[in-house]
Parts: structure tokens; C-alpha cells; sequence
């Protein structure tokens, strides 16, 4: 039978969107309001903001007569309007958390904005006559009727084909959602048969949809059978050194990176926006495509970078070394495709810098092209390199760079207006990290020049700013080409493998220096030694993969100490031209001086994980999660995945048998990649060794979740295990979906209350997520506020309310209002408000994610971890570290009542061996398998850790049911 995979099994869901809301049935039982509870409440401290570094497509957009700049202010979950004349901040209109990306509608009348993790799309009124002006006056979002989990994850991009009719890019989703822009409910998806699509546009009758991580086409070499080894395209046998063995060290053959033709490289793909139809898909045009613009012939311009991983990716005497790279990891570029006939032509590339082994000259790098718009007489391309923190402009014609000006840190988003002649005449350039805007005169594109810059409000800390914008700095490779930022776009990974230095291995029958996939630094904090063969920032030193007859010894305490390890070593060795590696000011190798190379230490340790991305939103994970959880992490005792990727965040080092250190699976489902030398040929291996039973083609490639039941099983019969794994792909995969990154399922959750979600047929799904977040927010798991306007008066009055004690109070006043009250108010016409989860003041760099374990029970000698059985193990004891003074105690997602204390003296954070006690009071849980977390009050919550009651036969059940 053929798997199911994950739209699959949402399709046979019931998707239903509301106006202003999202999607729940109307006849579903809403849990009982929430009431005021003995728990101390945080509500009165300030919104946090966590770093979650996310994407940008078109983020700042000029109004119909450039009278005003829409732009997202994306740390301060704002959109933030701007005269276009004199450059004053007219307003600031707080959206969801993370907004990316805007949209204005053909007629003017309204802006949408993509709220990047709040998963939801905020409608700005944007009519000077309407008293709702300038306020979010609906929310577009999609949620499963049964499982409470988000169907509309991680919007990117927005753009609109008619009044009526809008495109949402659901990134990790790989699906545009068709949303009607009158009733604000989705209705339909045009999937994507590509990984992570962001950048879209509509020009005439036409939607172009790019996905941003499309791949080269590049793999490992391997194929089946011995007699298809050819030494070069094929140079080992997949059979045996994959599907029997997952030998990470390359044992006796060469693991080259090698461009394969048949596989996917699917990078644009076009619609009829009437129909909806897909007219064409375009491929091999770049790696990495970053903003889309389309000029009136049909001409399409793509800002992009090409990967040059395979130019070192050969063993042996061939290629292999970081000098054969050249110091040039990737390539920049804009890609040209000509789409004005029925189909579009093959693609063209206008090269931005010239060729290896020639080099940009000192100041002249165009390091990451971002945005990217063209003028109205179709003569000049406007764009931003982001990491070089330049302007710059093209001849549409000739393909040659015309001018290059700096504005602030890392440009994301251009807006540009253009002369009644259509030339280009002024633009507007979103700086990312420096939260600002730069207002360039580009009249004469040869010439651009900044007229002024305009501050907005950022809550970053500054020393997590400088960090950014060092990761994102070019400046720190030789060549000023590359950042680290061009490896781990957003705190991700590129999806691809890379040969990046290192001695040979140094063991009988491997001979090369074994490809790597680039990992994510989103999470990393905690999860030391940070390198596949343990070799950077290690803690606990160790066998060694890339000499496993020895051992090594620490080199790193504290996880400051580790992390500047790592980036040290990336700057020595990845960054630098490894023919004459220069030197900082303190003499250290690599170009960052000491402040940046501190601060991109503090950066990469403050950054989360996203929210994960079908955590239900009253935190009431699903059977098959919680079948998940005791699979992977027990599983009775027996061998589990939990051995190598344990808690607290899913991962171990020193794995015995291999020398390597298992990366965290936290975030599994957003990378393609699994093993150290990940992206195998998956093109050989579905085809040839499942014998065609999983779907694949070149037209719609391989989703992760077959991958899983490749490897695992089979989604329908999770029972039929191969060899001895233990398990069936479902429920492990269902675990990565919904475990904890940290968050409730009700942060950055929204309902916006207007007339339309107040209505018969929507009130019973508005009331359903309202009380879900009031429960949260009483528990302390998040600070639900609200911002709107009040239409009972002559004028518009604004409105902040905060949900305190079981009601809604007004922050700027002492009145307050039931939950009754305002649906009351919002369905006769007197109120449009939007409430909003957010995370508590204690969320910044010195109050990381709490941390939970157990040690390992030592007579077993496998790693694997022990749980606390209650009633005998009341208190637990754990190991636990950051978990502050007057630490919340939560169990299967609700908070109970109880104490967590040091067991071995100290004093919360710092107790002695980081040994816990956590008593909890007169709480008797049903028999089963029950979830524990902890959080300090106001920040994180923890990981989940496991624990029993009674230890029943059935040990992941029950399930606790929902109110």
C-alpha cells in the first residue's frame, strides 16, 4: 500500500476557516470559562519577544500613490506605517507575532500581513474614511477540527489576484493556501512539489511561486549493486552502506557529493490565477532563492544564491580540501526567466560578482541578494544584498550591475517607486536586524544615494542585535561572498552537504574527510559538542569520530566557552581563505574582531526553536504524540531512537560503536536531513530498494514523512517494524509535530472578535480558542493581550486590555470586562479587538529554556534514560538546570499544584549537580504515561519528560480528555 503522507491525512480532516478566526466546528463544546486560580499571576510584566530570526518576503510595500510605507517591524510584532514624504512614523500597528510579509489590496483598502509564528494573516484597514483605520480588523487562520493544531503554518509570502482573491505561501507547509479575501476563509491549497516556498507575486493573470530551499540537485554517490559503480557518479553501494549499514564514517568507499540530473530541482512555479491551474514549473535555476519580482512582459527576476558544495565534494585525489572551495560557498546572482509565452524558456543567470577563481574587489560583493523589485518601464532591477548591507541596481537588459549603495544592517524587503515615465525614482529598504528604514534615491541608477534612515522601535537586546547582524556580516569571509548566515539561513540549515575541512579520517578503510549536512543553530544552546564528530565546543570530550581508536579531551566549560569554540573554528577555517587567512585585531584568525565574535556567542545561544508545528492550542497533545513519546524515549524497556537522542532536547554524545554525537531531532520535521551524510540518493533508494511501493517521480519528489516509513516501517501498518527498530514511523513522527519547543500551544495564538466571529455560525469556534488561551494565560504559560478600537462614541477610541484574573481589564484604566461582555459588545458593532498570546518578560538571554532529564541507569550501559513511577517517586528526583525561583510545575500541558527544590543543596537556578526535587501536591494523575514540564514564571517551559502512575500494560494510554 502507498503511505498516506502528512496533507494526506489533513485532507481527510474537515478544514473550516471564520471570519476573523480560524477553523473549528461550530458545534464543538468550548471548555468552561476560565476562573481565577491560586497561582501567582505574571500578567502585569512586560511582553516578551524571543529572537525567532524569521523570514521576509516583501516586507515593506508602498500604498496606491506612495502616499504611505507599510512595513513589518517583525521583533516588535508591528506594522509600522510611514509618511512617504518626510519619513514620521504615523503609527504602529501591533499584528501577530513574527509578521514577515505584506500585501496591499488592488484597491488600496487593505493591507495583509503574514505572521511568520503566530501562523495567521492580520487584515489592516487601511481606508482613511473608516473609523477602523489603521487597527487589524479580522485574522486569517486555519485550524484542524480535531486535533486544535494549526493548519496554516508559517506563512511567508502574501500577494493578491484580485479584491476578492488572496495567495498565502505556507512555507513549511510546502502549500499556497487560496484564501477568499471577503469572508476571510480558506478555500483551497496548490501544493508545491518543492521544499519551503516563500516569495510569491501576481502580475496580470499569473501567480509565481519560488521555493526558497529547491536544492542543486546534489547527493551522495550512491546507487545499487556493485556492477553500477562507475567511480564517479556512482562510488558505493547503497545497499550495504545505507539500507544494512548506517556506516556515518565512510568505511571502506568514497561518500562523494556528486550532481545527480534525475534528481527534483523544481524552483518556479506558475498559476492562472482564475483557474488556479498550474501552467508551468521551472527548474535548476539557483539554490537558494530569496524575493521574485515580475516585470509587465511576463519577465521574471529571481534574488538567489548557488551552492558550490560539490566543487570540493570529490575523495581521494580529486577535490576535497576547503582550498578547493576557494572561499567561495556560494555563488550571488539573480535569476532570469523568461515566462512571456504560453511556457516559460530555460533559465538565465545574471552573475553578480565575478567567477572563481576570480574575486570581488574589496567593498564590491553583493553577498546574498534579498529583495528585489523592478521599475515600471522595465529597465531597472532593484535589489538588496543582505549580507554585504548594500543597495544595488541592474540593467534589465544587459544583466550589468549599475550602482551599489550601503544602507543599514542586512536589507531584506525594497519598495520601489517609480516617475510618471516609469523609471526608477526612490526606494525603501527594510534593514532586517538593524530595524530600520533607508529612504535611497535611485533616479539615477548608477548613482543611488541614502536620502535618510528611520528608526524604528526594537525590543532586541543589543548585544543579541550585533550578534545577528555578525552572523549575517559577509564581511566575515575572505571574499566578502558569504556569511554564516548563508549555511543556516533564519538559524536553519540549507538542506545540503558539505566537505568543510577537517584531517582524514584516521581508521582502517576510510579514506576521505566524510561529508557533512549542515546543521541547524536554532536550539543549539545546551546540545554541546556542536559538530557531527565532536570536535567543536566540547564539554565532556570522548571518543572522537574523526579518530574513534582515541580519546580527546574536553576543551570548553561553560556553554559561552563551547559556542565560541565553534565560531572560532568556523571563522578559522569555513570563513577564511585558507591560502593566507588573515587575522583580527587580536590576532585571532578569521576577520571578526573580539566585540562581534562575544556577541555572535550570545546571539546563537538565545535562539529558539519555533513553535512546533501542530502543538494543539490547549496544549492537549494527541494519542499517536503520546504513542510517540513512550516509543521513542522507552518503548517498555526495550532499544529506542531515545538512546542516542535523548533528553532533554533529543540528542547525545559519544554514541557508542560510531564516535559521532547524534544531532537533536528538535525540529526534525523542517529539515529534510537525518544522518551526518543526509541526503542520500533517495532517487535510487525509493525507487530500487522499496520496489516502487512509496510515491516517487520527478514530478512531486519524496515527502519526509514516507522517508520515515522507508526507514521505519509503513504508515498503515506502524506494526510492521523492520528489523528489530522497535517501532512504526507514526508515532515518532507525530511526537517531532507536536513535542514542546518551549511554548504553549496558545502562544502567538489569535482571535480577533468583530461581528462576523461573533455570529451564530462562527461563536461556538471563537469561544472555543478564546477559552483555550484564557486557560493558558491563567495557568501562566503566556500574557493574553488585546488591542483594538471601541466604536460606541462619536470617535474611534483604541483599546489595550490584559487578561488578569479571570477578566479583561483595561490597561490604561481600572475598568474591566467579562469574556461575555466583549462578545456581547463585539457583535452589536461596538468593538474590534484582537487578542494575542505572548510570552512573559522573563524570555531573554539570561533566562534560557529550562532543561530536564534523568541520568542514565548505569547497569544497562546503552544510554538509556530512567523515569520517575508515582506514587513512590513523589517528589521526583531529575536533573534539571535553568529552572528559576518559584518554578511552575505543569503535567500533559495544564499546570498543578507543587514545589520544585535543589535535592543536593544550592538554590534554584543553581543547584548542586543540578540535581531537582519536584513534589507534587495532592495530585493523583490517571494510570499511564504523563508529560512534565517545568517553567521559571514568566519564560520557557522545559522540555517534556516522562513519568508513570502504576505503570500500567498499556503505558501510553489514557489520554487525558479535553474539557
Amino acid at each position: 500500500m502507498v503511505a498516506t503522507n502528512a496533507h494526506g491525512r489533513r485532507a481527510l480532516r474537515m478544514l473550516s476557516s471564520v471570519v476573523g478566526l480560524l477553523a473549528l466546528s461550530a458545534g464543538a463544546k468550548p471548555p468552561a470559562a476560565g476562573k481565577p486560580t491560586d497561582f501567582a499571576n505574571v500578567s502585569t510584566s512586560e511582553v516578551g519577544h524571543a529572537s525567532f530570526v524569521s523570514p521576509h518576503a516583501r516586507p515593506i510595500v508602498l500604498l496606491p500613490g506612495s502616499s504611505r510605507v507599510y512595513v513589518t517591524n517583525t521583533p516588535s510584532g508591528t506594522v509600522d506605517v510611514i509618511d512617504a514624504d518626510d519619513g514620521e512614523v504615523l503609527a504602529r500597528i501591533p499584528v501577530g507575532v513574527e509578521p514577515v510579509g505584506l500585501a496591499v489590496r488592488p484597491d488600496g483598502l487593505e493591507i495583509w500581513v503574514t505572521n511568520h509564528v503566530s501562523d495567521s494573516v492580520s487584515v489592516i484597514d487601511s481606508d482613511p474614511a473608516s473609523p477602523t483605520y489603521q487597527h487589524v480588523v479580522a485574522t486569517v487562520q486555519a485550524f484542524d477540527t480535531t486535533t486544535r493544531s494549526t493548519l496554516f503554518d508559517e506563512p511567508v509570502g502574501v500577494a493578491f489576484a484580485s479584491n476578492t482573491k488572496a495567495y498565502v505561501a505556507l512555507s513549511s507547509e510546502n502549500r499556497i493556501a487560496v484564501v477568499n479575501v471577503v469572508s476571510r476563509s480558506v478555500i483551497g491549497h496548490l501544493e508545491i512539489t518543492a521544499q519551503d516556498p516563500r516569495a510569491i507575486v501576481v502580475r496580470g493573470d499569473r501567480l509565481y511561486v519560488v521555493a526558497f530551499e529547491s536544492g542543486n540537485q546534489t547527493e551522495l554517490s550512491g546507487c545499487f549493486g556493485a556492477q553500477n559503480i562507475d567511480g564517479d557518479q556512482c562510488t558505493f553501494d547503497l545497499q550495504e552502506h545505507v539500507v544494512d549499514n548506517n556506516n556515518v564514517l565512510s568505511l571502506f568507499y568514497d561518500a562523494d557529493i556528486v550532481r545527480d540530473p534525475r534528481v527534483p530541482d523544481r524552483d518556479l512555479f506558475v498559476y492562472d490565477t482564475t483557474t488556479d491551474r498550474l501552467l508551468d514549473v521551472v527548474s535548476t535555476i539557483g539554490t537558494l532563492l530569496y524575493g521574485v519580482t515580475v516585470d509587465s512582459s511576463g519577465r521574471v527576476y529571481i534574488s538567489q544564491t548557488e551552492a558550490r558544495n560539490d566543487e570540493n565534494g570529490r575523495a581521494g585525489t580529486l577535490k576535497e580540501t576547503l582550498v578547493d572551495l576557494e572561499n567561495r560557498a556560494f555563488l550571488n546572482q539573480i535569476g532570469v526567466v523568461d515566462c512571456r509565452g504560453a511556457v516559460c524558456r530555460q533559465p538565465q543567470v545574471i552573475e553578480l560578482e565575478p567567477l572563481p577563481p576570480l574575486h570581488p574587489a574589496s567593498g564590491r560583493a553583493l553577498a546574498t541578494p534579498f529583495g528585489i523589485q523592478v521599475s515600471d518601464d522595465d529597465s531597472t532591477l532593484v535589489a538588496t544584498a543582505a549580507g554585504s548591507n548594500r543597495l544595488f541596481t541592474v540593467d534589465a537588459a544587459s544583466g550589468d550591475v549599475l550602482g551599489r549603495v550601503e544602507v543599514g544592517w542586512v536589507p531584506r524587503g525594497v519598495a520601489l517607486a517609480s516617475a510618471a515615465d516609469g523609471s526608477p525614482q526612490r526606494a525603501w529598504v527594510l534593514n532586517a536586524v538593524a530595524d530600520s528604514v533607508s529612504v535611497v534615491n535611485v533616479s539615477s541608477p548608477a548613482s543611488p544615494f541614502v536620502e535618510r534612515t528611520i528608526e524604528l522601535q526594537d525590543p532586541t537586546e543589543p548585544v543579541v542585535k550585533l550578534g545577528r547582524f555578525a552572523f549575517n556580516n559577509a564581511n566575515a569571509s575572505s571574499t566578502g561572498t558569504f556569511s554564516c548566515e548563508s549555511c543556516h539561513p533564519d538559524g536553519h540549515t540549507d538542506q545540503l552537504l558539505w566537505v568543510l575541512g577537517g584531517p582524514q579520517c584516521e581508521i582502517d578503510g576510510c579514506t576521505q574527510i566524510p561529508p557533512r549536512s549542515t546543521m541547524p543553530v536554532r536550539g543549539v544552546r545546551d546540545t554541546a559538542p556542536y559538530h557531527w564528530d565532536g570536535v567543536q565546543g566540547d564539554p565532556v570530550g570522548g571518543i572522537n569520530g574523526q579518530f574513534p581508536q582515541s580519546f580527546v579531551l574536553p576543551n570548553c566549560g561553560t556553554a559561552q566557552e563551547c559556542i565560541r569554540h565553534l565560531l572560532d573554528g568556523a571563522l578559522e577555517a569555513t570563513m577564511c581563505d585558507q591560502t593566507d587567512c588573515s587575522e583580527n585585531a587580536s590576532g585571532q584568525a578569521g576577520l571578526l574582531e573580539e566585540k562581534e565574535r562575544a556577541a555572535m556567542g550570545t546571539y546563537l545561544l538565545s535562539l529558539p526553536h519555533p513553535p512546533a508545528r501542530e502543538r494543539p492550542f490547549d496544549d492537549q497533545i494527541t494519542a499517536l504524540a503520546r504513542r510517540g513519546f513512550f516509543e521513542f524515549f522507552d518503548n517498555g524497556g526495550r532499544t529506542t531512537c531515545g538512546r542516542c537522542h535523548r533528553f532533554p532536547f533529543w540528542t547525545r554524545t559519544n554514541v557508542a560503536g560510531s564516535g559521532m554525537d547524534a544531532p537533536s531531532f528538535r525540529g526534525l520535521p523542517d529539515r529534510w536531513l537525518i544522518l551526518p551524510q543526509g541526503r542520500i540518493n533517495m532517487f535510487e533508494l525509493v525507487s530500487v530498494a522499496t520496489n516502487n511501493e512509496f510515491p516517487w517521480n520527478r514530478d512531486r519528489g519524496f515527502e519526509e514523512l514516507n522517508m520515515w516509513a522507508l526507514i521505519f516501517g509503513t504508515e498503515e501498518d506502524p506494526s510492521g517494524l523492520r528489523q528489530d527498530s522497535g517501532f512504526g514511523p507514526m508515532g515518532p513522527w507525530q511526537l517531532f509535530l507536536e513535542g514542546s519547543m518551549g511554548h504553549s500551544g496558545a502562544f502567538a495564538r489569535q482571535v480577533t472578535l468583530n461581528t462576523a466571529s461573533t455570529a451564530p455560525a462562527a461563536r461556538a469556534a471563537t469561544e472555543t480558542l478564546l477559552a483555550a488561551l484564557e486557560v493558558a494565560a491563567g495557568d501562566g504559560a503566556i500574557l493574553l493581550r488585546g488591542e483594538g478600537v471601541r466604536l460606541t462614541g462619536a470617535e474611534p477610541v483604541p483599546v489595550g486590555l490584559a487578561f488578569e484574573s479571570g477578566a479583561y481589564r483595561d490597561r490604561a484604566g481600572d475598568s474591566e470586562w467579562s469574556r461575555a461582555q466583549l462578545l456581547a459588545q463585539a457583535k452589536a458593532g461596538q468593538l474590534v479587538l484582537t487578542l494575542t498570546g505572548h510570552l512573559g518578560a522573563t524570555v531573554d538571554v539570561d533566562h534560557p529554556q529550562p532543561a530536564i532529564w534523568s541520568v542514565a541507569d548505569p547497569s544497562r550501559g546503552d544510554g538509556t534514560q530512567t523515569y520517575p513511577r508515582l506514587p513512590d517517586d513523589n517528589p521526583m528526583r531529575i536533573l534539571g538546570r535553568h529552572v528559576g525561583k518559584g518554578a511552575h510545575i505543569f503535567v500533559d500541558g495544564r499546570r498543578v499544584p507543587g514545589q520544585v527544590t535543589c535535592a543536593l543543596g544550592g538554590g534554584l537556578p543553581d543547584c548542586r549537580d543540578e540535581a531537582l526535587r519536584v513534589h507534587l501536591d495532592s495530585f493523583a494523575p490517571d494510570n499511564g504515561m504523563h508529560l512534565l514540564q517545568l517553567q521559571t514564571p514568566g519564560g520557557l517551559l522545559s522540555n517534556e519528560f516522562l513519568f508513570y502512575t502504576e505503570y500500567p500494560s498499556a503505558i501510553w494510554l489514557p489520554v487525558p480528555s479535553r474539557p
